[in-house]
């Protein structure tokens, strides 16, 4: 009897256990297929090899996931303003949410993120939902949306399963990340912006460490060996502790300000500081070095602010990325360099420059062009502001990310 009790409970209890212990896939086909299917809402075809190639290279479903919601194909058929919706693009956010996150999103939410999406697009607005912690907490890097618990085996197999121990989890994450195996995540090796960086670089020494990266319980059992993380930037700002944060608070400018008020009340609640708080120019230079700055140059913004002053004859060494979409139909895509049908723009700053080009001014002085170069020389003295070379900017979305380096 005790012996047939035991099989009884073996056969009736392994499927579950070995459910719940169900190991990664290593078939990369299989996870495009899932995303297919559940993003693209269609069956895989011959193009979904160039996916499942960028897996086996290295990139994680994460990056995947966010690529195939940023094509033209998920754009062109996903989003769109329908009749009768009280916000525009209101229903598209949902779609957006039910492909990456798996669920529809609270009426507030969805509201705010059509707001922002008509302001600056929908590429900003789906990057911010692939790096939110939600997703993080729910697929991590590896994890398929939509496909009940598959996981990718990355290289190495560093894939792990949602059960498995947080710190296990958070040490698999780091090591997907340290590509160099130095021992440390360089700004470069980062997959989030440069908000998301700061905040996990407790000892703002420039890198994370695996134990900066540890998971939340892990941080607090260990806060008094080493310190309690800095307080975030918003409860810095919100100086009358009101949980909101009004222009007298506000250190920054306010055209960055304009930007975060994304329902326009002249006050920045926290989900508007984490939803575009990279929007901000953020200084990266230390103390007794020239300024440097990483921000985003909008589309739809004329000019953007650098927040950096300049003198004539300086060399200003900018790494520039990214591709904005331009017009109407947004159709036209256009990297730093410009469209790449290289068609000129009469009502354009430089209408003898590529349309979408990235280029500058310094104070009120001529516009000058940047596009994909490594370095320009300053020609006047004044503040440096960055933009997009195009006549008509209402109809654009995306933005370009650029670092600025002031040298001697």
């Amino acid at each position: 009897m005790y012996r047939a009790t035991i099989l009884f409970l073996a056969l009736t209890l392994s499927p579950a256990l070995a459910a719940a212990q169900q190991p990664c896939t290593t078939d990369a086909r299989a996870v495009v297929q899932e995303l297919y299917r559940h993003m693209l809402e269609r069956a895989a075809d011959s193009n979904s090899t160039v996916w499942a190639r960028q897996l086996q290279s290295g990139r994680t479903v994460r990056d995947v996931v966010r690529e195939m919601a940023k094509s033209d194909e998920h754009v062109n058929r996903f989003w769109r303003q329908e009749t009768g919706e009280e916000t525009p693009y209101l229903r598209a956010v949902g779609t957006l949410y039910r492909h990456i996150l798996g669920r529809q999103p609270d009426a507030a939410s969805a509201r705010s993120w059509a707001n922002q999406a008509t302001r600056r697009g929908v590429d900003p607005v789906i990057d911010q939902i692939v790096d939110s912690t939600e997703y993080a907490q729910r697929f991590g890097d590896w994890g398929v949306p939509g496909s009940g618990g598959l996981e990718y085996c990355g290289p190495n197999n560093r894939a792990v399963n949602r059960g498995q121990d947080p710190d296990a989890a958070a040490q698999a994450r780091f090591r997907g990340m340290d590509r160099n195996n130095d021992g440390v995540i360089s700004r470069a090796e980062w997959r989030g912006n440069q908000v998301s960086f700061d905040n996990q670089d407790w000892n703002n020494d420039g890198v994370i460490s695996e134990d900066e990266l540890e998971p939340p319980a892990g941080r607090g059992a260990r806060a008094g060996n080493r310190g309690a993380r800095p307080t975030p930037r918003f409860e810095n700002l919100d100086r009358n502790g009101n949980g909101r944060i009004e222009a007298r608070e506000w250190d920054g400018t306010v055209a960055a300000f304009n930007r975060l008020d994304a329902n326009n009340d002249n006050v920045l609640t926290r989900a508007e500081m984490l939803g575009n708080v990279a929007d901000e120019p953020v200084s990266v230079g230390t103390s007794g070095q020239l300024p440097s700055r990483e921000l985003r140059v909008e589309s739809r913004v004329r000019w953007t602010d650098t927040g950096i002053d300049v003198r004539a004859g300086q060399t200003l060494a900018i790494d520039a990325r990214g591709t904005v979409r331009l017009g109407p139909t947004q159709n036209e895509v256009a990297g730093v360099d410009g469209t790449q049908s290289r068609r000129r723009d009469a009502g354009a700053p430089m209408a003898n420059q590529p349309e979408g080009a990235l280029i500058a001014r310094i104070g009120n002085s001529p516009v000058f062009y940047v596009g994909d170069q490594n370095y320009v020389r300053a020609p006047a003295n004044g503040r440096l502001y960055l933009g997009v070379n195009d006549g008509d900017l209402g109809n654009n979305s995306g933005d370009f990310q650029v670092m600025v380096d002031v040298q001697p």
